[in-house]
């Protein structure tokens, strides 16, 4: 908690440092997590990584539906797009196995502390 604020309504840049003290070396890609949760409350948070993974599952639906109709067309464009939806798919399986540490990540650093 930041002195002279109320919990999860300081300033980004202030929610940005404090997560970067507490979790110590980032990585590129664990900074620009940082920097998007800290813009938000741990509920937008949370939701934003609902949004992820039903989109990230659709996306990949979607694509395989594609797969299947292009495979009447053209086998070569339907395989691509079927190497596609597989990469889609392991995206959502990566991130829907990895939701907690991300809800718990937000959390921490849009102010709402630990949730147990």
């Amino acid at each position: 908690m930041v002195k002279g604020f109320r919990p999860g309504k300081e300033p980004p840049q202030l929610k940005k440092q404090r997560a970067k003290q507490q979790f110590g070396e980032l990585s590129s890609t664990q900074e620009r997590l940082v920097e998007l949760f800290a813009e938000r409350t741990p509920q937008e948070s949370r939701m934003l990584i609902r949004r992820w993974i039903i989109g990230l599952l659709v996306t990949a639906v979607g694509l395989l539906v594609i797969a299947g109709v292009l495979a009447l067309w053209s086998v070569v464009a339907a395989v691509v797009v079927g190497v596609l939806a597989l990469v889609v798919l392991g995206l959502w399986w990566r991130l829907r196995s990895q939701r907690e540490g991300f809800e718990e990540m937000a959390d921490v650093v849009s102010g709402g502390g630990r949730r147990r």
